[in-house]
C-alpha cells in the first residue's frame, strides 16, 4: 500500500492544486469534494480519532480543522514521516478504532483491495464515516497495472456499510487534456535521463504548457456547466469519471436479544 507520490520537485501539491501541475485537471474536483464533504462533516460532529490511510503528504489534513481530537496518518513508507508504517490490508487497530476514515487515491494500488476496505470497515465505529476515492479514467501512474473500480464494483467492495453516495468526478471533457499533460510529463523526464539530466530538469518549461493546456480544459468543463450545454455536455461528462469519492458510513450495532 502507498499513497500516490507528490513530485519530489514539489509541483504537485494535492491539497491546493494549481493550474501550472500536469494534474491539475485530475485533483481540482477531488480536493472540492473533499474539503466540503469533510467541512459539512466535521461542522456538525466532533471526531475524536481520524485516520488517513495511504496518508503520503497528509494533503488534506487541513480540511478537518480544529474538530478532530487525534489524526493518525499511516502508509507503507517512511517517505513522509507518518504517525504508522504499515499495510492497509492488515492494520495493527482494535476493532472500532476511529470516528473517520480518509483515503485518496491508494485504493488502486493495493494488492487486495476487498481485504484493504474490510479493515477499513472493522476500524471503523458505528456511525463513523469514511471518504474514499479512487482513479477511474485517469491513466496508470506506477510502474505496474493499478486496480480502477466503477461504481457497481465499489458498492461491493463496501457491502459491510452504508453507502450514501459515490460522487463521479472529473470527466470526458477534460481528459484529453489530462492525457496530453501526463504524456508530456513523461516526455520531458524521458529526455531528461536520455540526455544524463535531473529527471525534473524540464519542469519549469513543461508548466506553461501545462497551464495552457488546463486554461483549455478548464474552460471546456465551465462551458458545459452552462445552458444550452450542460443538457448535454454534462451527462456526456460524467459517462468516463476520472475519479469516484465514495462517501459511506458504518451502521450502528445491531441490539444483542436477550
Amino acid at each position: 500500500m502507498s499513497a500516490m507520490p507528490v513530485d519530489v520537485d514539489g509541483h504537485s501539491d494535492r491539497g491546493d492544486p494549481h493550474l501550472w501541475q500536469h494534474d491539475y485537471l485530475h485533483l481540482r474536483p477531488l480536493a472540492e469534494d473533499l474539503e466540503v464533504q469533510i467541512g459539512e462533516t466535521v461542522r456538525d460532529r466532533f471526531c475524536a480519532r481520524v485516520l488517513d490511510l495511504g496518508s503520503g503528504a497528509s494533503p488534506y489534513r487541513e480540511y478537518f480543522g480544529k474538530r478532530i481530537g487525534e489524526y493518525v496518518a499511516v502508509d507503507a513508507t517512511a517517505a513522509y514521516s507518518p504517525s504508522l508504517i504499515a499495510n492497509g490490508e492488515s492494520l495493527p487497530f482494535p476493532d472500532r478504532s476511529f470516528d473517520a476514515v480518509l483515503s485518496t487515491q491508494t485504493l488502486c494500488l493495493v494488492d487486495d483491495p476487498a481485504a484493504f476496505c474490510r479493515e477499513i470497515a472493522r476500524v471503523m465505529r458505528p456511525g463513523a464515516i469514511v471518504w474514499l476515492s479512487t482513479t477511474f479514467a485517469y491513466p496508470f501512474d506506477s510502474v505496474r497495472p493499478e486496480h480502477r473500480f466503477g461504481e457497481p464494483e465499489l458498492r461491493r467492495l463496501f457491502d459491510a456499510l452504508e453507502i450514501r453516495e459515490i460522487v463521479p468526478q472529473g470527466g470526458m471533457l477534460a481528459l484529453p487534456f489530462v492525457l496530453f499533460n501526463v504524456a508530456a510529463r513523461d516526455a520531458g523526464r524521458s529526455v531528461s535521463r536520455h540526455l544524463g539530466l535531473h529527471e525534473f530538469s524540464f519542469e519549469g518549461p513543461l508548466s506553461a504548457i501545462y497551464f495552457v493546456s488546463n486554461l483549455l480544459g478548464r474552460g471546456l468543463e465551465l462551458l458545459a456547466s452552462e445552458w444550452p450545454f450542460a443538457t448535454f455536455l454534462t451527462y456526456l461528462d460524467k459517462r468516463l469519471p476520472m475519479n469516484y469519492l465514495v462517501v459511506a458510513v458504518k451502521p450502528d450495532a445491531p441490539e444483542t436479544p436477550r
